[in-house]
């Protein structure tokens, strides 16, 4: 005879005024709420245990796309920094102003004021160049709201450093001091990858954030200079109607977190694409009249949604309401989805308990 092991949610009801680190469990015990959790323990890790047992290329054939990919590149010092006691923020790789001519690169870092002048001789040696990314805090449902530019180096993290350093050296009787300092905190603390993996412009790609709430959009890359950072993850998709169909059903199951009440996982990865394939609604699990509206929905949407910034994904969410073609959608994907498969495929993206995204 196997063992049930019984879960709990534990609750402590007392006051944040009241409470701080020191309290012991002695101190705490009356004000804690416990109850009962409606999963047993064998049933709580089901979920993650096929998440982490998944051939994500297998994942990829049953739902008709390219490839899955659950999180971009891994780049540091974007914005340089958060600030800190004490300290200032350093300089950010993005570009706030570049321009290039014969004999000239010219550019400013996000956070300073002086210009760096360069022989475009540099470029070559040390195998920079600027690129377009698509950063986690610019996805909205439905909407990229702007691409961000950066350097990197195609021969890795040190040829950038190096780059920096000589960059340095020929403008140090140009630059002020503060912006001197500043680009050398950049130089270490920047990190980037050895290879940089650019979009395939002959492909479409369905782009979700991969922390909280996993709203997402469709994009297709005008040129080679795309990348995406490792705060989103993405779908690789061989055609615009698919990306259009896949990305209409992750901004569904996003929203019917919210509408559940429930909260959002800390960290989502791969979950949002395995919850689409959970929920029954993947591409050849619908017929072709639910595909056709639903694309045709998604197309509209992504004309209609603002191009604007929201205090978070759980105010942009419930904003689409406001659309009816946003309305149309739900009632149809509700209408065809099983309540059990959708309720299995919220528990691999979400837990009890809404809060703030």
């Amino acid at each position: 005879m196997g063992w049930i092991t019984e879960l709990y949610v534990i609750k402590l009801t007392m006051s944040k005024e009241r409470y701080n680190k020191s309290l012991s469990l002695e101190d705490i015990k009356e004000y804690l709420e416990i109850r009962s959790y409606d999963k047993s323990y064998e049933d709580y890790v089901k979920l993650g245990l096929l998440y982490f047992t998944e051939n994500l290329d297998v994942l990829a054939k049953e739902l008709n796309v390219n490839e899955i990919v659950p999180m971009g590149l891994f780049i540091r010092g974007i914005y340089g920094g958060e600030k800190k006691k004490g300290e200032e923020r350093y300089a950010g790789l993005i570009l706030t102003e570049h321009s290039l001519d014969r004999e000239i690169f010219k550019f400013r870092f996000h956070n300073t004021s002086t210009t760096l002048v360069v022989p475009v001789s540099y470029l070559d040696k040390y195998g920079i160049g600027v690129y377009k990314m698509i950063y986690v805090g610019e996805i909205n449902p439905f909407k990229i709201t702007r691409y961000l530019e950066l350097i990197l180096s195609r021969r890795g993290e040190e040829a950038l450093k190096e780059f920096l350093r000589n960059a340095l050296k020929l403008n140090e009787r140009d630059i002020s001091r503060e912006d001197y300092e500043k680009i050398k905190m950049l130089i270490s603390e920047l990190q980037q990858p050895n290879t940089i993996a650019t979009l395939d412009t002959g492909k479409y790609y369905v782009v979700y954030r991969r922390v909280r709430a996993f709203t997402a959009s469709v994009f297709k890359p005008p040129d080679e200079s795309f990348i995406i950072k490792d705060e989103v993850g993405y779908i690789k998709c061989s055609n615009e109607s698919i990306a259009y169909y896949y990305v209409a059903l992750l901004n569904y199951l996003a929203f019917k977190v919210i509408e559940t009440k429930r909260s959002f996982n800390r960290t989502q990865y791969a979950r949002p694409v395995l919850a689409i394939h959970i929920s029954g609604l993947s591409w050849n699990n619908v017929g072709d009249e639910v595909r056709r509206r639903v694309i045709s929905l998604s197309k509209e949407l992504h004309r209609k949604a603002p191009n604007k910034d929201y205090p978070n994904q759980r105010v942009a969410l419930k904003d689409l309401e406001r659309y009816s073609e946003f309305k149309e959608l739900v009632e149809l994907l509700d209408s065809k989805v099983d309540r059990e498969n959708l309720d299995k495929a919220l528990d691999m993206v979400s837990g009890e308990g809404a809060e703030e995204e």
